[in-house]
């Protein structure tokens, strides 16, 4: 005898969150900028810094509410919960990233190393 296949369709009124989306693309715009300033300063040493660090604390603070913005992602209801969970795991590497290259900027200013 045959064995019939069923096929399990499960339909949902679940979307992908907007919320998740939009701090995966800050997390991804911190990333771009981080690649930038890092070429930059290699390429044109000393003369970069206030620049570099002016636009790199914006960034920071970019990259402070998009980890804000992938907690609240993850707390919706009815919404795919993927893209949600990379932007949080992508906010908070970039945002320790960030937070360790101002630490030894600052330690460096200090003369601490």
């Amino acid at each position: 005898m045959k064995k019939q296949r069923r096929h399990h369709v499960q339909f949902t009124n679940k979307g992908y969150s907007r919320r998740g989306i939009l701090s995966l693309a800050g997390s991804a715009v911190s990333l771009i900028w981080l690649i930038y300033a890092l070429c930059q300063t290699s390429r044109l040493g000393d003369q970069t810094g206030n620049l570099i660090g002016g636009i790199g604390a914006l960034v920071l603070v970019l990259q402070f509410a998009a980890f804000v913005t992938a907690i609240r992602a993850n707390r919706e209801e009815d919404v795919f919960l993927g893209i949600p969970k990379v932007a949080l795991v992508v906010a908070i590497l970039m945002l320790l990233l960030w937070i360790a290259i101002y630490g030894l900027g600052i330690s460096m200013l200090l003369g601490i190393l």
